[in-house]
């Protein structure tokens, strides 16, 4: 009787133990944000990201070839006119990076900055 019972016990345990591992968490789902880039500025601004939270961003121009880039986060990107960018980015590290306009659009092209904040 014993025997039967610590089968039925160990045959229960298993069960459990096994239903508890195929109950993984959902993927998170990546979210989408639309950035334009323009003479001379980006919007928006600041762009707010999640820490681990995969995110598409979209990012196109208004008018001329402008550079999206975001040195802290490995990100440099060439954005042509009729031509958006899709860029995946899922931010390791919280903090506030610097978004740059590094290919020169014009005579306000110094000032086309922006901010990235992962939360």
């Amino acid at each position: 009787m014993h025997r039967v019972l610590a089968v039925f016990l160990l045959f229960f345990i298993w069960s459990f133990a096994s239903g508890c591992e195929s109950r993984k968490a959902e993927p998170v789902q990546p979210v989408t944000i639309k950035v334009l880039m323009k003479k001379y500025s980006i919007e928006p601004n600041p762009i707010r990201l999640k820490e681990g939270q995969p995110v598409t961003l979209e990012v196109s121009t208004a008018d001329v070839q402008h550079g999206f880039n975001v040195e802290a986060l490995n990100i440099d990107e060439p954005i042509q006119p009729g031509k958006p960018a899709t860029l995946h980015v899922t931010p390791k590290q919280k903090g506030q990076f610097n978004v740059e306009c590094d290919i020169v659009c014009g005579p306000g092209h110094d000032n086309m900055q922006g901010t990235l904040i992962v939360e």
